[in-house]
């Protein structure tokens, strides 16, 4: 019995892990369009230096999954073609671009650098997706902090629709004050994770942890006939907060609100003052390497 809870709760893990991490597809040729198999695929991640090794199968198709977010350098190689390489490649949560590559008769010590962009049309699946990412988490104005609010930015989705009459009858507080509808869908059908766990409160149908926004990375609205991965719900909101790297990196940040700064409504009685209102929030953020410390050891 123990086992079977173990390997549920395994299944489980790696279930919502899916829906937060991207992959990397697409198959190889040479100039006449011949499939190449054998060919060593590495990815490697910019900042952490991680790499993904793989080989295209005899059908020239590779296929790299389960990558975390972040900023990916791409390159093919195989014995009499010149390497391939891919710069600067941007993999948001959740997504699955097909990288095809067409490889060019040289030796392995030539290179062939490519630097387009990833198509804007998904051709791997059926959902539909759009990634908010990082500049405009943090550029752009919010009020309280809420980068769910960005959401009005994505097409078929609105804040402005009614809030969950069930979590007001629970008194769920602040989260029942905001609303999402992505699709014409009610609030109750929308499901939230947080680089890959379970972030939906189910009393409230809404969700459980509201991140600071210097502390995330970038999150995406997927809807449609998304992956079974995601297992329920008809809006998928994916949130990926940001991860160490090689290097230390971090903000400090003042929010600040405050009365003398605000105009009057066009309602207001002109002979009153703007009622006083100020409100500072502070805070920081710091991520990097985990340095673990070398302790001697006495050897006996």
């Amino acid at each position: 019995m123990r086992q079977v809870l173990a390997l549920a709760a395994i299944a489980s893990a790696v279930a919502f892990s899916q829906e937060f991490r991207a992959s990397i597809s697409g198959t190889v040729t040479d100039p006449s369009a011949s499939l190449i198999a054998g060919a060593k695929i590495a990815i490697t991640e910019v900042h952490t230096g991680t790499k993904v090794e793989t080989v295209s199968d005899t059908a020239g198709h590779y296929h790299a999954p389960f990558l975390l977010p972040g900023d990916y350098d791409v390159s093919v190689k195989i014995d009499g073609f010149r390497e391939f390489v891919r710069k600067g490649l941007h993999l948001g949560a959740g997504e699955n671009p097909a990288i095809d590559v067409k490889l060019e008769v040289g030796a392995t010590q030539q290179l062939m650098e490519v630097s387009d962009t990833v198509p804007l049309i998904n051709s791997e699946n059926a959902s539909i997706g759009t990634v908010i990412e990082n500049r405009s988490i943090v550029e752009l104005p919010l009020n309280g902090r809420n980068y769910l609010q960005l959401t009005s930015l994505i097409p078929g989705a609105t804040t402005n629709g009614p809030s969950s009459s069930q979590g007001k009858q629970r008194m769920g507080g602040q989260r029942n004050s905001f609303a999402l509808n992505v699709a014409g869908q009610r609030v109750h059908f929308n499901h939230y994770s947080l680089d890959g766990v379970e972030n939906t409160d189910l009393n409230f149908n809404s969700y459980m942890l509201l991140p600071s926004v210097d502390a995330l990375e970038e999150f995406n609205i997927v809807s449609g006939l998304f992956d079974a991965e995601y297992g329920r719900a008809i809006a998928q909101v994916n949130v990926s907060t940001k991860s160490g790297s090689n290097a230390f990196r971090g903000t400090v940040f003042e929010f600040l609100r405050h009365s003398s700064l605000d105009a009057k409504n066009f309602f207001d009685r002109q002979d009153l003052p703007i009622p006083p209102f100020k409100r500072n929030q502070y805070g920081f953020t710091l991520s990097g390497p985990v340095v673990l410390p070398r302790w001697p050891c006495l050897v006996l």
